[in-house]
């Protein structure tokens, strides 16, 4: 890594202008995490800003009128800069002569071009960079995991066959209660199947509120046949997985395996949330149903989304799914050491979040629903 391109780890940061005051500048020490600021007028490099000099200024004077003061009056324009021509081994050398934490780089033109801190340095050189937040998604061929930009694991076909899964295993929920409703007719006096075939009526009667009760029961059944799909184990290790690459954890099958199940961004979270909301908002009194649902949502959906997690949509992974996850992990790091600056299009983005091919998947899964329906009255 001696002789990569300090571009490779080019990191951009807030602009911080001469003028700004010094409360901007403060505010942005703490949202980057970085204790020096490039000062830039324009698209030139006019000088650095350091958290001591601030401070310095804060403990001498009155920090009301301090924090109003613009950067130009603690800026130090005598700073040391990189270019972009420069390997990372020279831009070592540079912040370790200079006892610099951070260090603006500038192209040939002089043109401000962004900061690289030691820590991006140590990163490189030590082949230790990992991308600041991952995603993914369990496939039945295994893990996937992106960057956004960055993707390896499962592939195309894989994310594919998860939306197929997802259709098919709600067909078999729709089937098994439309199942149990012809058992039911066939042993017992009771037509459930003939109310679950029929219309509804319109007015609150006994047969209507039995055929809402059989298809709202597709959902727990269609919850309970998920939870003993293979995907569920892949789901977990993605979990797992994606923790230790966040948490600089070695992507190691005991250390993987270590990590929870459950993780604050899945998209479990969402789809748990906009079901309660939906659930409540024709369960509760008109009155109250959308504020009572709103309240529910924003307080319970990330513990309800976890519980969700747990003990439905992942389960304890088997060491051939851990070491699906570890694979993609290894992978996607591989390419982001490689390149950890790159970035494509939006679009590009959004293509690698998975999501576009998994929902082909349902896409060309639905029609089999509406023959289904056509020889099934009722099941849907």
């Amino acid at each position: 890594m001696d002789d990569v391109p300090i571009t490779n780890i080019l990191r951009q940061t807030k602009l911080i202008l001469p003028t700004d005051t010094i409360a901007r500048a403060a505010e942005a020490f703490r949202v980057l995490g970085l204790t020096e600021l490039p000062v830039v007028s324009g698209v030139r490099l006019v000088g650095m800003v350091t958290e001591a000099s601030v401070l310095e200024l804060l403990v001498r004077e009155n920090p009301d009128v301090v924090m109003r003061q613009p950067v130009l009056s603690v800026m130090h324009e005598d700073c040391v800069s990189g270019n972009t021509y420069m390997t990372i081994r020279q831009i070592a050398e540079i912040l370790n002569d200079n006892h610099r934490q951070v260090l603006p780089i500038v192209d040939q033109y002089g043109v401000f071009q962004g900061v690289v801190t030691r820590q991006d340095v140590f990163g490189a050189l030590f082949g230790t960079m990992r991308p600041p937040s991952v995603a993914g998604l369990a496939t039945p061929l295994g893990v996937y995991l992106t960057t956004g930009y960055l993707r390896a694991g499962a592939s195309s076909l894989g994310l594919f066959l998860t939306g197929v899964v997802m259709i098919l295993t709600w067909f078999a929920a729709a089937l098994s209660v439309y199942g149990f409703a012809w058992l039911v007719q066939a042993t017992s006096p009771l037509p459930l199947l003939a109310i679950l075939q029929s219309p509804p009526l319109g007015t609150y009667n006994w047969m209507d509120v039995v055929r809402s009760a059989l298809l709202v029961a597709q959902f727990p059944v269609f919850l309970i046949l998920f939870r003993f799909l293979p995907i569920t184990g892949y789901h977990a290790a993605e979990h797992q997985v994606v923790h230790a690459i966040e948490n600089g954890e070695p992507l190691d099958p005991q250390i993987v395996c270590q990590m929870p199940r459950v993780h604050p961004r899945c998209g479990t979270n969402l789809v748990v949330a906009v079901a309660v909301f939906m659930m409540l908002v024709e369960r509760v009194p008109v009155q109250l149903a959308v504020l009572f649902a709103v309240l529910v949502v924003i307080f319970a959906w990330r513990s309800i989304g976890g519980f969700v997690q747990y003990y439905v949509t992942t389960k304890p992974p088997t060491e051939k799914q851990i070491e699906s996850g570890i694979n993609a992990g290894r992978s996607l790091l591989e390419q982001y050491r490689k390149n950890p600056s790159y970035r494509g299009s939006e679009l590009q983005r959004i293509w690698n979040s998975g999501m576009p091919v998994v929902m082909l998947g349902v896409a060309a899964t639905l029609p089999l629903g509406y023959l289904l329906d056509k020889f099934l009255p009722g099941l849907f």
